[in-house]
């Protein structure tokens, strides 16, 4: 009687348990099935208009839509595949994900940088130009502070020999490489003087040759820095500078100025070459007018360098990294979901052997029970025989295997062992697939982890005494007496 009673508490739990458990599993399954739909559309747009950038927008939205849902449905199969194929559906799945997340990419980078690169790269020929401008103003101040000590040193040499003469004799200790210029000069002249006239030329205070000669070279340095002062104004002007110019215009008036630089006058002063100040490249600075074809090639210029670089990540490379991340986000997305609710239906209610806060002994003799009318269901024979039923299930346990997953598979060798595998999965203890091997096409079912052990257990029982006949209802014919859950 305590039997019968634990027997029907059981079955009437086991009747309302598993409805109210699978309409949350079906309403939690909808909604991660609600959830990967909209990640594949968020990635089928972001794709699509990656895309558009190259080819032609019916093209594009028609490759967009065939890699999601080529997506979509391997995402799935990966989350319900039970088999070794898993892994060939897995590689299928990374090579159609990097066609996906590549043009996702390109469009999500070119949407967080639209108004940031041009910012970055009119700032940044801002700074450069700023430095090239700075660069040649210490040329130029370097020039004139020469400039303006050598105009004081020739006055000098104009005022001695004005007033006592004999102002070549301080050349041989000089030590300059421009008054020693000077000096060459007047000695050259002097030279060209007493050939032409035949006379040797008297060195005396006084205006004459060498004073002559010292006021030339006094212009000409007083010339050449108000040269450099003249360019250095322009330097300092600010017209290269000037806010709200385009990075164009602004490199027209760097070249303009840099172009005008007084090199020979500072190579005179310095008596060595001076190296022009190159100005930068306007492909390199060209992004702020970029064009939408532009936008893929600066994406993956970015990706490239910020992947490459070897100095921290500053706030430049925050944009591109979020974006790449995104882009992979979306479409991992829906493969974790697929795995989640995979997850979730394979958790589905069923026989447990612990639990249901029960003892032990009675939930076992229930198993038996159920156990005893599957055999029964499937013989068709409610009154065969122990050595009948215990040869039966001797032949079904030998044929049920474990794949590579570890899980067990009855495959049916005849009609009663079919009809045992469809009163499992009516009893929720076991599922139902498709296999191709070998070509053969057929059908399994996909035994629940308690089961193999318990009619293990259970032939074990049967085979060292005779199990006497329930006198109650068993679960076996509480799950026969629902005949839609049949598969």
């Amino acid at each position: 009687m305590v039997d019968r009673q634990l027997t029907q508490e059981w079955q009437t739990r086991r009747q309302e348990t598993p409805g109210k458990e699978m309409a949350r599993r079906t309403f939690f399954w909808r909604l991660l099935l609600t959830a990967s739909s909209i990640a594949a559309l968020v990635s089928l747009l972001t794709t699509a208009i990656g895309l558009d950038r190259y080819v032609s927008r019916p093209l594009a939205w028609s490759l967009a839509a065939a890699v999601q849902i080529g997506l979509f449905g391997l995402a799935w199969l990966i989350g319900s595949g039970r088999d070794v194929r898993r892994w060939w559906i897995g590689s299928l799945y990374s090579v159609t994900m990097l066609f996906s997340v590549t043009f996702s990419y390109v469009t999500l980078q070119s949407e967080f940088t639209e108004q940031i690169r041009p910012a970055e790269a009119q700032r940044r020929l801002f700074d450069l130009s700023r430095q090239q401008l700075t660069t040649a103003q210490q040329q130029i101040n370097a020039g004139l502070r020469q400039s303006r000590d050598l105009e004081v040193r020739l006055a000098a040499w104009l005022d001695l020999e004005q007033k006592n003469g004999w102002t070549t004799r301080t050349c041989a200790a000089e030590d300059h490489c421009y008054l020693q210029g000077v000096c060459d000069r007047i000695g050259r002249r002097m030279d060209r003087w007493q050939k032409e006239s035949g006379r040797v030329y008297r060195e005396g205070p006084g205006e004459k040759l060498i004073f002559g000669a010292l006021q030339t070279e006094l212009q000409t340095l007083q010339q050449i820095s108000r040269s450099l002062e003249a360019y250095d104004a322009q330097l300092t002007s600010g017209e290269v500078l000037a806010s709200g110019v385009d990075n164009k215009e602004r490199l027209r008036r760097l070249d303009t100025v840099l172009n005008q630089a007084p090199l020979a006058d500072l190579e005179s002063l310095t008596c060595q070459a001076v190296q022009p100040i190159t100005p930068p490249s306007y492909a390199d600075h060209a992004r702020d007018a970029a064009d939408d074809e532009e936008q893929p090639v600066y994406a993956f210029a970015d990706l490239m360098a910020t992947l490459q670089s070897e100095a921290p990540w500053d706030n430049e490379d925050y944009p591109t990294l979020f974006a790449f991340a995104l882009a992979l986000f979306i479409d991992l997305f829906v493969l974790v979901v697929a795995l989640g609710a995979a997850t979730l239906l394979d958790t589905a209610p069923g026989h447990r052997l612990p639990g249901l806060d029960m003892p032990s002994p009675a939930f076992d003799a229930a198993l038996r029970r159920d156990i005893d009318g599957w055999i029964d269901g499937a013989l068709l024979d409610p009154q065969a025989d122990s050595e009948e039923r215990q040869r039966f299930l001797s032949a079904l346990v030998s044929n049920i295997a474990y794949s590579a997953e570890s899980t067990a598979q009855l495959l049916p060798e005849d009609a009663a062992q079919r009809r045992f595998g469809h009163l499992l999965v009516a009893s929720r203890a076991a599922t139902q697939e498709g296999f191709v091997k070998y070509n053969r096409v057929g059908r399994l079912f996909v035994l629940a982890d308690w089961v193999y052990p318990a009619l293990c257990r259970h032939l074990m029982r049967s085979s060292s005494s005779i199990h006497e006949a329930p006198d109650g209802p068993t679960l076996a014919s509480a799950a026969m007496a629902e005949p839609a859950a049949v598969v």
